[in-house]
């Protein structure tokens, strides 16, 4: 495998002070009163190909959840190749999902990718496979959806979760957009698409057309985009406006990867199978990539004051 730039770890400045990577393995908080210690998941998208690649994250996701905690999975799209789901019962949900995943045991939530809608696949059966109860881990309530952790009380973070197939042309996804993040009280939150705003790979940057109304929704008030469909890792720094929030593009848990193409806006790229793990707490959050073969290859940490 190739591999672009130098290694670095990152203090991202959020509030703003300075601090270092964590690691924590603290067990969920039994209570409700105050938020948990922390809160640890995995995340990447572009996966659902069936083969040794996908194989291979999906026992380094394993690896590493069973070693440092994982409260919850966040999927980023193009879930089933080469066409998405038929129907709750397509064969692809055991061959591509279930085998993979099962043994994790943690609620699984999902986005929806370009692949996901390519005919003949029904996008609503990844919906209806949630709200039909055929897998007791698969989340994807509707296209648009929230979620937050710890789902009782008050929480650390909330993942708002965007079709960013048609967001641009959605004026009803658009208000729910706004409405759930001015509504939100979580101390990190992040917006989830598969498409990514900015990026350095095969795929040009914002392909949709998704920035324009976007960007009003969500600027100062998320964090960080969580992003495929370029089959690589990048860490992105936004430079088309002064709005505050990264993106990280994790199109690497399966499907053949690209190469990363220069871009100002990188922070650091690479070629590599893998998974992105996240630890936060209310003042810090620390994001970590590993590769499949086990090596951490990038960690960067984001501070609140």
């Amino acid at each position: 495998m190739r591999r672009f730039f130098i290694l670095i770890s990152l203090v991202v400045i959020f509030g703003l002070s300075c601090g270092s990577p964590t690691d924590s393995s603290n067990p969920p908080y039994p209570g409700q009163s105050q938020p948990p210690p922390s809160v640890h998941f995995f995340s990447f998208g572009d996966w659902g190909t069936g083969d040794g690649n996908q194989q291979a994250v999906a026992e380094r996701t394993k690896a590493v959840c069973q070693t440092r905690r994982c409260d919850f999975g966040l999927f980023l799209g193009d879930n089933f190749y080469d066409v998405g789901i038929a129907s709750v019962n397509d064969p692809q949900w055991q061959t591509k999902y279930q085998v993979m995943y099962s043994s994790l045991g943690i609620p699984l939530y999902a986005v929806l990718g370009n692949h996901d809608w390519d005919a003949p696949a029904d996008p609503q059966a990844q919906v209806d496979f949630d709200l039909m109860d055929k897998d007791p881990l698969w989340r994807m309530p509707a296209f648009y959806y929230s979620f937050r952790f710890p789902e009782q009380g008050p929480s650390l973070l909330e993942v708002f979760v965007i079709n960013s197939n048609n967001f641009a042309s959605d004026p009803a996804g658009q208000a729910w957009l706004g409405q759930a993040i001015a509504a939100s009280t979580a101390p990190w939150k992040i917006v989830a698409l598969h498409h990514p705003i900015f990026t350095n790979g095969s795929h040009p940057p914002d392909e949709k057309g998704n920035y324009p109304t976007l960007m009003p929704i969500i600027c100062g008030k998320v964090h960080l985009l969580l992003s495929g469909h370029n089959h690589l890792f990048s860490h992105m720094k936004n430079d088309r406006d002064a709005c505050g929030y990264d993106q990280l593009v994790i199109g690497t848990g399966g499907r053949a990867l690209y190469d990363p193409t220069p871009s100002a806006n990188v922070v650091y790229s690479e070629k590599s199978f893998g998974l992105g793990f996240f630890q936060a707490t209310s003042t810090s959050m620390t994001f970590y990539f590993f590769r499949a073969d086990g090596t951490q290859a990038y960690n960067v940490t984001w501070q609140k004051s």
